[in-house]
């Protein structure tokens, strides 16, 4: 799922073949030169110093430094754990713990009263007693110990600390390390990062990290801005369209206008949320089909993006709601009246309503789902075909079966280009129809 090949994993960089942009470095002070200290943080002998550096500025903070001699172990096993945790620091992986501390101690002290600190209770009873950082907490529960130990974290997330790194005596990367990060780092184009600091190409260390599909978003908005104010100068002229683009890009409003909303609201609502739909329907279909650009992506294929479009229609339908009908009538009628006598009326409706607002909220998860899994899908679909003729068990095919294989691989890929070329326009109607069913079912009665 979150392969660079699929675009899937939302990332700080976009991709070109890497012939295009070869990376040479020749040692750590060059990679931190072009990329910040976060390329330098990552790597294992950088992490193993730090977590050195960390205990013995630890050490005047704990009572009995011999429970210190095998934190670095520990946290090397923890890393080892779960792929999620790999490449996290040494103080993060006491941050951590802390926090599993404080969650398995919650849970142990659910049904006890009386609790002044339910984590100390924690570690004092059988269960918690073998836990093996609970002098981790002796520093984090004191005020004085805990500021330094966050001034300690602050310090060795700064740039100063890498700086001091790299000016280690006798440091050096082997040959096997600097040409694995040249690999890794060629054809990979790094955003710059004015509002935040990275963690690793993924992820945000801290403040606000600007994102590739971040970047394609604002990409499609400025090209639907530039498209649809020169369309509304060409209609306003008056004049009989003309041209490819003229004709297809009023086709195609029309479409949306006559084939997708006027069905869905009814003429007389339709036209006060038209300016909404054409920019729902546009924007969905400008970031579905960016993802048939190589080495671009869709924006559509994470969550988070079709989770905001869904967030959006369901704020809508509920401040049109209310507005239509008040917060009383509007919570009124999301259930339907169903005409019972009260004394069933009193038990079913309340029921009725229950599931009808779980309902509401449900409808506009699976909107987002919906798409998010028809883009993903498509993409995973391809990589399949893709994998039979071109992927490394068919390097050990005969030349005869990879011949056939890679027939098979580039006619099935093509056909299902179209077919996702496709897709991209199926899924902005669905979405922008089922936006426009679910705003009118929400401003008017059942």
């Amino acid at each position: 799922m979150a392969s660079d090949i699929l675009h899937i994993k939302d990332s700080f960089y976009f991709e070109v073949p890497k012939a295009l942009w070869r990376k040479d470095y020749k040692s750590p002070q060059e990679f931190y030169d072009a990329y910040g200290p976060w390329v330098i943080r990552n790597h294992e002998g950088y992490q193993e110093w730090e977590a050195k550096q960390i205990i013995e500025e630890l050490k005047p903070l704990v009572k009995d430094q011999k429970k210190l001699d095998g934190a670095i172990d520990q946290w090397k096993h923890w890393q080892h754990e779960k792929h999620s945790r790999a490449g996290r620091p040494f103080d993060q992986f006491l941050a951590d713990e802390m926090e599993s501390l404080q969650s398995r101690s919650s849970k142990w002290a659910k049904n006890k009263e009386g609790l002044e600190d339910p984590t100390l209770a924690y570690l004092s009873s059988e269960q918690g007693a073998s836990y093996p950082y609970a002098w981790m907490y002796d520093v984090v529960r004191d005020t004085k110990t805990n500021t330094q130990w966050l001034d300690i974290r602050k310090k060795y997330d700064s740039s100063p600390a890498t700086e001091e790194y790299l000016k280690t005596p006798n440091l050096s990367w082997t040959k096997a390390e600097v040409d694995g990060y040249n690999k890794s780092l060629s054809g990979k184009l790094f955003i710059p990062q004015p509002f935040g600091t990275l963690r690793n190409a993924y992820e945000v260390q801290s403040g606000f990290g600007i994102t590739k599909y971040m970047v394609i978003e604002v990409v499609v908005a400025v090209i639907m801005l530039l498209l649809f104010r020169w369309l509304a100068k060409k209609i306003s002229s008056g004049n009989s369209p003309k041209g490819y683009l003229w004709n297809m890009l009023e086709s195609m409003v029309l479409f949306v206008r006559n084939r997708v909303v006027v069905p869905a609201m009814g003429e007389h609502d339709a036209d006060h949320y038209l300016p909404f739909m054409w920019t729902l329907f546009f924007f969905i279909l400008g970031c579905n089909l960016m993802g048939m650009i190589p080495w671009v992506g869709a924006p559509t294929s994470v969550f988070a993006m079709t989770g905001a479009l869904a967030a959006i229609v369901l704020g809508i339908g509920v401040v049109q709601g209310v507005r239509a009908f008040g917060v009383a009538g509007y919570l009124k009628n999301l259930a339907p009246s169903l005409g019972l006598p009260i004394y069933l009326g009193i038990f079913v409706v309340p029921m009725v309503w229950v599931i009808e607002a779980i309902s509401l909220l449900i409808k506009h998860g699976v909107l987002a789902v919906r798409l998010l899994a028809n883009m993903v899908a498509g993409h995973l679909v391809l990589l399949g075909f893709m994998g039979i003729g071109f992927s490394t068990e068919a390097a050990t095919m005969s030349d005869g079966t990879w011949s056939v294989a890679a027939v098979i691989a580039i006619v099935a890929s093509t056909l299902l280009s179209f077919l996702e070329l496709f897709v991209a326009f199926l899924q902005a109607y669905i979405f922008t129809f089922l936006a426009s069913l679910f705003i009118s079912s929400a401003t008017h009665h059942h």
